[in-house]
């Protein structure tokens, strides 16, 4: 069962980590997460075939699967594959991701103690006395100081600074490397998986015999261009398609590590999750087995990264023979691109 997103009378909410803090409406926010950690977490749940099946055989306020933390990700983020992300942000993504209470603020601790609202400072606060005949540029500096004192805390405590009802995992990296995971995992479904799939279950279906693999795909999305070249000895190129396709493993495995934990309502994280116990009943595991076709006709490619990938669908490689020895084109500069229409 979904919660009641009807319009609220006062939509003002606040979002932490844009360049904003407070807005009036969902359409206002929407300009800023289009293309933000809170929008890739969207897309990676997307691709999560669990989270498909649930959507599609949940029936009012029976959520078709037991795992407890997938049924709180359903009430909450709803079928995110009935709609696009512009409009899903403004029914309900926007009330996920808004702050709960108030930030805190700093402010000056009463001189008399009958004043204070508590006798000692709390565990995630210090209290400071600054001598006033100093001036604000040592004052400042001397703070700094005091504070980096205090970073190991203050970092590990960032996300307990959030209370929002999903809050977004402090990290290193940004939005560009979420989009390019998202980017390879998608080809790699919609270029390998999928015709795999295809060819074992409905041949029927398959219109050519793709000959995508994983150098291509790194290529076609330069997850590393320093591996593209197809210059020097076999021994050298061989070793570079080898470093490319490494990376492009990395990149599939960051992915369906993003998706699983997303699945438990946790972004972005690259944490191993064990899954503990049966998600699904034998019920829904036959029902499963029935869309399995629905699911391999779905193309999840980011409405973000169509314009860079348009036409993947289309492209077919036609290559000269392979030497058995070290499994190198001979002649490199005459492999043919065929970009047929998709």
């Amino acid at each position: 069962m979904n919660e009641d997103f009807s319009p609220p009378d006062n939509q003002e909410h606040v979002l932490k980590g844009l360049r904003k803090l407070r807005y009036k409406k969902p359409e206002e926010s929407l300009v800023d997460v289009r293309n933000s950690v809170r929008r890739w977490w969207w897309e990676c749940l997307r691709l999560s075939k669990a989270y498909w099946l649930v959507c599609q055989t949940t029936q009012g306020h029976n959520i078709a699967t037991q795992d407890e933390k997938l049924r709180r990700v359903y009430r909450r983020f709803g079928d995110v594959y009935k709609t696009n992300f512009d409009e899903w942000w403004v029914e309900r993504g926007y009330r996920i991701f808004s702050e709960e209470e108030k930030f805190p603020k700093v402010k000056e601790v009463p001189r008399r103690p009958s004043d204070r609202e508590r006798q000692l400072p709390a565990e995630d606060k210090i209290w400071v006395e600054i001598p006033l005949k100093l001036s604000t540029r040592t004052i400042q500096k001397n703070i700094g100081k005091l504070l980096k004192e205090y970073e190991s805390i203050r970092l590990n405590r960032r996300i307990e600074l959030t209370t929002a009802e999903f809050k977004i995992q402090p990290v290193q990296f940004g939005t560009p490397i979420l989009q390019k995971v998202h980017e390879v995992y998608a080809l790699h479904r919609e270029l390998i998986e999928k015709p795999k799939w295809l060819k074992q279950n409905k041949p029927e279906a398959l219109r050519e015999t793709s000959k995508a693999d994983l150098y291509r795909i790194g290529k076609l999305l330069k997850v590393s261009p320093k591996n593209e070249s197809m210059s020097g000895s076999p021994d050298e190129v061989r070793a570079r398609h080898n470093r490319m396709r490494v990376a492009v493993s990395r990149n599939i495995q960051k992915a369906g590590l993003l998706t699983a934990n997303a699945e438990r309502g946790i972004f972005p994280s690259y944490e191993e999750v064990a899954l503990n116990g049966q998600r699904f009943t034998q019920r829904q595991l036959d029902q499963h087995k029935e869309l399995e076709s629905s699911w391999w006709n779905l193309n999840l490619i980011s409405e973000l990264s169509v314009n860079k990938l348009a036409g993947v669908k289309g492209i077919y490689y036609d290559e000269p023979e392979r030497t058995r020895q070290n499994n190198l084109i001979i002649q490199p500069r005459e492999r043919i691109v065929i970009i047929r229409d998709a």
